[in-house]
């Protein structure tokens, strides 16, 4: 089959589900801050039931925490989206659930387009499969169609750095990628590794999204203004909710699992359990620092089989020590081991499909058999998932703790595979 003809129908899979489907949570918050963004206010500050959209009151409608992580990229994408959907003029909600899906979508088919184009200059009779595999896993339809979160966008980023030739360039998008979705800074020193100008490329990638967050803080006046919105200050709410970004625990598929079941379980104290968590929380801060420099100095930067390397060496530490890893994280794992597979460890596809069907386990385990993906279409969901949840007791909860585990226990092995690897530095293609 064409590429042309698998691109279109991934796309047309991705469209089936993308108007009427969305996380009561994050799907809610994008509804919000399309809504409440062009009216000038701060998606760091609490927003209240978007008129006409809302489709989840998970929050509630005044005093609540639906507010944004993320840097001002996505918050105004959503609002451009937004306002689009008014110029159009249907006034329908779901068309305007539609349209906040299509850079959700189309990034995660163009991540997969960008992994068929980097494979196939390497190994093009492996590039076709890798495309299929990305297009149609069950996982990726999920989290971008259904679920509605944009880590593939993070990702394509990624990708289009790893296939630009100049430093420069690469530097440009990994600091676009950063701006986008900040999970793309763990790949900061790899990305922007050159002999010759390491320190300014290390400035662009870091000064693009720093820059062009000071910018539009400055021109909304969203972390800075006199007034608060209800009852919260965006001063604070800027800070404070990136903190909690940082330093977030819990399942399904961290490895710090093991700790919140205990607590769950009351085998220890809130007390305990907060106590090592206020510091554990940020451990993968500086682990991931240290994963950066051994990568250096086991595989090296300047090989292209040396750079995927020390991508995966980085986001295994992070997956394994960050306090929560949610499910769509895997998507910068499953992308990095299919290059590894197409390239170099063609035996490591077992790996792909085994993570591939954990993650899977996880995701509909977490968001209980995925019930809550349908809220736009039924109020209802989120009852009828706490009165199953309720009906089955903790079967729930120990069905995360043993995917979590199964999920870190996979990572050691890959990271141990990996560490095993590093004596095979000068192994890789031609410079990068």
């Amino acid at each position: 089959m064409r590429v042309r003809t698998l691109l279109i129908i991934g796309i047309v899979v991705r469209e089936v589900f993308s108007f009427w489907t969305g996380h009561p949570f994050d799907f809610e918050i994008w509804v919000r801050a399309g809504y409440w963004v062009p009216r000038g206010v701060s998606p760091y500050s609490a927003m209240p039931f978007a008129p006409g959209v809302t489709f989840s009151n998970v929050f509630g409608g005044f005093e609540n925490n639906a507010a944004i992580g993320y840097l001002p990229f996505w918050p105004l994408l959503l609002a451009g989206i937004y306002e689009l959907w008014l110029g159009i003029g249907s006034g329908d909600r779901f068309v305007y659930y539609f349209m906040l899906k299509q850079p959700i979508i189309l990034a995660d088919v163009l991540l997969g387009l960008l992994l068929f184009l980097y494979v196939n200059q390497r190994n093009p009779d492996f590039a076709r499969k890798v495309l299929v595999l990305w297009l149609f896993s069950p996982f990726l339809i999920i989290v971008s169609s259904i679920w509605g979160t944009f880590d593939s966008m993070a990702m394509a980023f990624v990708m289009l750095t790893l296939l630009a030739s100049a430093a420069k360039t690469r530097a440009i998008w990994e600091g676009i990628g950063i701006l986008a979705k900040s999970i793309p800074v763990l790949y900061i020193l790899p990305l922007t590794y050159s002999r010759k100008s390491w320190p300014l490329n290390f400035l662009i990638a870091l000064g693009i999204p720093v820059l062009s967050t000071l910018a539009v803080v400055s021109l909304t006046g969203w972390p800075n203004g006199e007034t608060c919105f209800l009852t919260e200050c965006p001063t604070e709410t800027v800070f404070t909710t990136l903190a909690d970004t940082l330093a977030k625990s819990g399942f399904p598929l961290s490895l710090w699992g093991t700790w919140v079941f205990l607590r769950i379980e009351n085998v220890i104290s809130d007390s305990l359990f907060d106590s090592v968590f206020r510091l554990g929380g940020f451990v993968w801060i500086p682990a991931v620092v240290i994963a950066s420099l051994l990568a250096r100095r086991w595989f090296g930067f300047a090989t292209e089989r040396g750079l995927v390397q020390s991508l995966l060496l980085i986001t295994l530490t992070f997956l394994l020590i960050r306090g929560q890893v949610n499910e769509q994280y895997s998507i910068y794992l499953l992308a990095l081991l299919l290059i590894d597979v197409a390239l170099w460890s063609p035996k490591r596809i077992r790996l792909f499909y085994v993570v591939s069907a954990v993650v899977i386990a996880a995701t509909v385990t977490n968001n209980f058999l995925l019930i809550r993906f349908l809220s736009p279409i039924f109020p209802g969901a989120l009852d009828l998932e706490r009165l199953i949840t309720y009906s089955t007791g903790q079967l729930r909860n120990f069905a995360l703790y043993f995917e979590g585990l199964a999920f870190s226990g996979l990572n050691i092995w890959y990271l141990s595979a990996l560490i095993k690897e590093r004596r095979q530095r000068g192994a890789g293609l031609e410079p990068a």
